[in-house]
């Protein structure tokens, strides 16, 4: 099983490293390579006989490669390589759950995480603002100018520096971009089709018949770095939206509470409970999730938090709860309590009886 995990992991830090220059290529995609010939030779699949025939052998789903209880890290049906995209959305997820907090693609959004949960600083408030800001789809794509008064209100520089890391600069492409109607960041013309990001689950929630250019004049424009896109601001409006409405149904909501350790306290007659928002692409990922947690991980969630799958993901997989939780092993089902997001404010009119 761990060498399972390490072929995938050095596969997909391998190509990450090696679409950042293709002329040299890293030792940690040789290791993979390595790595996936021994993990194939139990079965009757052809391991690849170089480099490229890998890169082949990786466009199909997982389930092809002849790897035993891939399954276990990895989906099925989801293979690690796509044309015009490189690495897929479910290797980009891999790669979250997976490497060094520095090493993942949101790394800057845990660097603010960690300074503000810092025992001499607990900074509630401010992680709060800044975790909302980045949620906010008209924060996707901002001029010079309104990041830096946003960053600014910041009176420590190291928070305000932290903040300007999680966007990157495209002036000179802005032209290129039209502006997503659902999250507000940057849709490009990919393979004959406009997309946001490389999951492009927006498609599925918006009217992309309704695009807009970006329209900043002369200014410097930056949009946020894509790991942030797809791991704070898409869970981040699901979070907002539902806080929203459990606030106008008459309940007390805190957002991020001890300094992130769940998404939502809900609050109402002298009880409370806590929502972790889980926003994985496949059903088994999520399960995979819990199923590598330590016990005393799993302890966190067992009677005083519900774990909330965003309504769009039952759209790409039908019973998507339902499929989770089975995939489930038994330490994790003793403690994981999973709700469709449709589901919240049935199941808290029984939580507060």
């Amino acid at each position: 099983m761990a060498k399972t995990h390490d072929a995938l992991l050095s596969l997909i830090t391998g190509i990450n490293k090696w679409q950042g220059n293709y002329g040299k290529i890293p030792d940690e995609l040789y290791k993979g390579m390595l790595l996936f010939i021994e993990q194939t030779a139990a079965s009757k699949a052809q391991p690849p006989v170089d480099l490229y025939h890998l890169l082949q052998i990786l466009h199909r789903p997982s389930k092809e490669w002849g790897i035993p209880d891939l399954q276990d890290h990895y989906p099925e049906d989801a293979p690690l390589l796509e044309e015009f995209i490189g690495l897929t959305p479910d290797a980009d997820e891999f790669l979250n759950r997976y490497v060094s907090p520095q090493d993942a693609e949101q790394q800057t959004m845990y660097e603010i995480l960690k300074y503000c949960r810092e025992e001499d600083r607990q900074l509630q408030q401010e992680y709060t603002r800044i975790r909302t800001f980045l949620s906010n789809p008209k924060n996707a794509v901002v001029t010079s100018f309104q990041l830096s008064q946003f960053a600014d209100t910041f009176l420590d520089i190291q928070l305000t520096n932290l903040i300007k890391q999680c966007y990157e600069e495209i002036t000179p492409a802005v032209a290129n971009f039209r502006k997503c109607p659902h999250c507000g960041w940057t849709l490009e013309y990919k393979n004959d089709r406009w997309r946001c990001n490389k999951e492009d689950i927006c498609h599925l929630l918006a009217d992309f018949e309704r695009m807009s250019s970006f329209d900043f004049g002369r200014e410097r424009v930056l949009r946020l770095v894509p790991g942030i896109q797809r791991f704070v601001l898409l869970p981040g409006i699901s979070e907002l939206r539902i806080a929203e409405r459990l606030i106008h149904k008459g309940y007390q909501v805190e957002l991020y509470p001890n300094v992130d350790e769940y998404d939502l306290l809900v609050s109402g007659d002298g009880k409370s409970i806590f929502l972790d928002v889980k926003d994985f692409r496949d059903p088994r990922t999520l399960a995979n999730f819990f199923n590598h947690q330590s016990h005393a991980y799993l302890e966190k969630y067992k009677n005083k938090c519900l774990i909330v799958v965003p309504n769009y993901r039952s759209q790409l997989f039908a019973s998507y709860r339902e499929r989770s939780m089975n995939l489930l092993n038994e330490t994790a089902r003793a403690c994981i309590e999973m709700i469709m997001e449709k589901e919240i404010e049935s199941t808290l009119k029984k939580v507060f009886l």
